[in-house]
């Protein structure tokens, strides 16, 4: 039972024993209430709200609605039209709602009627570290902040995957031991899925880039859902999984895209300008010259002379003194939904 849980007053002298009320009554037990560990529990206890673990965060109750979604996906076997539609699942907006338990392992989302016909989705607490507040976790799920490098960079790339550079990138990325998030594009993904199979095998990360390229703020709220959405079933078909970020196309977002996804929007701080060199050394000499500690660069695995690039800027960039880390990693703790990062202590709402 997680440390910091008082007991309802009905369990009587069953809680001196630790006994839930689920193991008593057959029932789930619903977050209540508790004194931190530096306090001794009393006798008062009430029903839980998102406001109470995430220290009234929208961001985080944002957060754990798109975990709601992807941990639905990921223990059913859904359609690429179920995905298309998770965005629609009902799920609580107001940081009084109290549709939840906790336990040792997971914080399980009780769901309203539904199209999918699921009635709990159980997130498992591990995902939660860093977003359910330290007092409400056991623990082994406690968010510490991580040690890091003192200069850190992250690697990003947009537009793949391509059947021929990301791989070569991949293999290079890997001889240099080196992580980077690839923001696909869904048109694409449902070409190649190998290749998308292949960036998580690799151990890279992958993040949505869209469907089709357009820039999101041109388009409907419909549009603009459908375009994310159609990519997050895409890669979903091809990996299993549902990406956690997104980069809109051009960088083009305002609040009102920004508002429409529930996850982290991913900018960057250093554009290679790869696209418009199309040209190894001017690359390389773009990216050295404008990376600062805690960038996010952007580049593209779509373009030969951009994949060229790359041993010399990690090369140089190592010899600086840099460490290429994750996004997360970067940030030093979860990126939250509906805030833009731009890098190491750089973020943004909108």
């Amino acid at each position: 039972m997680i440390r910091k849980y008082s007991l309802v007053r009905r369990l009587g002298v069953a809680a001196l024993f630790g006994f839930t009320l689920a193991a008593i009554a057959n029932q789930p037990v619903f977050a209540a209430s508790t004194p931190t560990k530096a306090t001794k529990t009393t006798s008062t206890t009430k029903r839980l709200t998102y406001g109470d673990i995430t220290n009234n965060s929208t961001k985080r109750l944002g957060t754990i609605r798109q975990l709601t979604r992807t941990t639905l996906a990921e223990t059913h076997k859904l359609t690429g039209k179920q995905v298309q539609q998770l965005v629609y699942l009902p799920l609580p907006k107001r940081l009084t709602a109290k549709n939840f338990t906790l336990d040792n392992e997971h914080l399980t989302i009780h769901l309203t009627k539904n199209n999918y016909g699921v009635k709990n989705v159980a997130i498992p607490l591990s995902k939660l570290t860093g977003i359910i507040l330290n007092r409400y976790m056991p623990a082994k799920y406690d968010f510490v902040k991580p040690k890091t490098a003192k200069k850190v960079v992250a690697l990003t790339f947009d537009d793949g995957p391509d059947p021929t550079l990301t791989p070569r990138l991949l293999k290079t990325l890997k001889k240099y031991k080196v992580p980077a998030t690839f923001f696909e594009v869904g048109s694409s993904v449902i070409k190649y899925p190998n290749i998308s199979r292949l960036v998580l095998k690799y151990g890279d990360q992958i993040g949505n880039h869209s469907w089709s390229h357009p820039q999101l703020t041109d388009l409907t709220n419909a549009k603009a859902l459908r375009q994310i959405s159609l990519t997050d079933a895409a890669i979903y078909k091809a990996t299993g999984t549902i990406p956690y970020y997104i980069r809109p196309p051009y960088g083009a977002v305002n609040s009102r895209i920004g508002n429409l996804y529930d996850r982290p929007i991913v900018r960057w701080s250093v554009d290679s300008r790869d696209w418009s060199y199309l040209n190894t050394a001017k690359t390389v000499d773009h990216v050295l010259s404008t990376t600062t500690n805690g960038s996010i660069i952007l580049m593209h695995d779509i373009h030969a002379t951009s994949v060229a690039a790359v041993p010399q800027i990690i090369r140089s960039l190592k010899k600086r003194g840099y460490t290429f880390v994750t996004l997360e990693q970067l940030n030093e703790k979860p990126l939250l939904a509906n805030l833009q990062y731009f890098g190491r202590n750089d973020f943004r709402g909108f």
